[in-house]
């Protein structure tokens, strides 16, 4: 009867879930004017068009700044997870004086708010003349110590006969770093690179300060661009939001089973 009462829970949470984003293609579909409020209108496919699609892809750089989204997330995403696995590897494998200092140091970034840090970072970025480029972005946002810390709890539960082992065959630790320990941490490297992919495309106040003109924009500084020049259009505005959100679904679908198991790692104790 409980396992009944909480299936029952997580299906009406779900489809509380789900309606606002069936509820935003469906009225994305339609023509201006109509907001499909009741259900048969919604369930009325006879008014359904392209024309509010047509309208974003024409009247704004949206495709561009989606591109200049995807770009900026998968270098920020692949640089920050191999520097982090490795950061990781050093903290959690290797004895040195001062490991406690520098891992506090580097924990600690996590207690910085990033609005405290706008101001020292814009300075850094104007004197290298990275000023509305997509490095400008990309260079601050490899600094996230969360990685290091999660790959690290992960690679404290593995056993320690693994380098033992490899290190009489003569293995050196950078060898060892990429040959045997980032093969075994791969789905604690995937789910961390999933949740930097996340923070970069959703990031907005940094992009917003960097970058001057459109078509250098993210989707996250792009889209209330152009929504705010359409805030009565409520098709347009659904329609923009469905392009915007198309990208994340698909990364969700294809790779929910690495989130879950992000989710999870916390768990893992050393």
């Amino acid at each position: 009867m409980a396992k009944v009462a909480i299936y029952s829970l997580t299906v009406l949470l779900a489809v509380i879930f789900v309606i606002p984003l069936v509820w935003m293609f469906v009225v994305s579909f339609k023509p201006e004017g109509v907001s499909a409020i009741t259900i048969n209108e919604w369930v009325d496919f006879s008014d359904l068009t392209l024309q509010n699609y047509k309208k974003v892809l024409t009247e704004s750089q949206i495709l561009r700044w989606t591109y200049n989204s995807l770009i900026i997330g998968a270098i920020t995403t692949i640089i920050t997870v191999l520097i982090s696995s490795l950061a990781a590897f050093a903290f959690s494998r290797k004895t040195f004086k001062t490991k406690g200092f520098w891992f506090i140091l580097c924990a600690s970034g996590l207690l910085i708010p990033t609005e405290a840090m706008l101001i020292p970072l814009y300075e850094t970025v104007l004197s290298m003349n990275l000023l509305d480029s997509n490095w400008g972005i990309i260079l601050p946002s490899l600094t996230n110590p969360l990685g290091l810390i999660l790959i690290m709890q992960f690679m404290n539960g593995l056993p320690k006969d693994y380098m033992e082992a490899a290190q009489l065959d003569g293995c050196k630790d950078l060898r060892l770093w990429w040959s045997i320990y980032m093969p075994l941490t791969r789905s604690a490297m995937i789910s961390i690179g999933i949740f930097y992919f996340i923070m970069s495309w959703n990031n907005f106040i940094w992009p917003y300060i960097v970058i001057n003109t459109e078509e250098n924009m993210v989707l996250a500084t792009g889209l209330p661009t152009f929504l705010a020049n359409n805030v009565l259009h409520v098709n347009t505005i659904m329609t923009a939001s469905a392009i915007a959100a198309i990208p994340t679904m698909i990364v969700y679908i294809l790779l929910q089973k690495h989130i879950v198991q992000g989710v999870s790692m916390t768990g893992v104790k050393g």
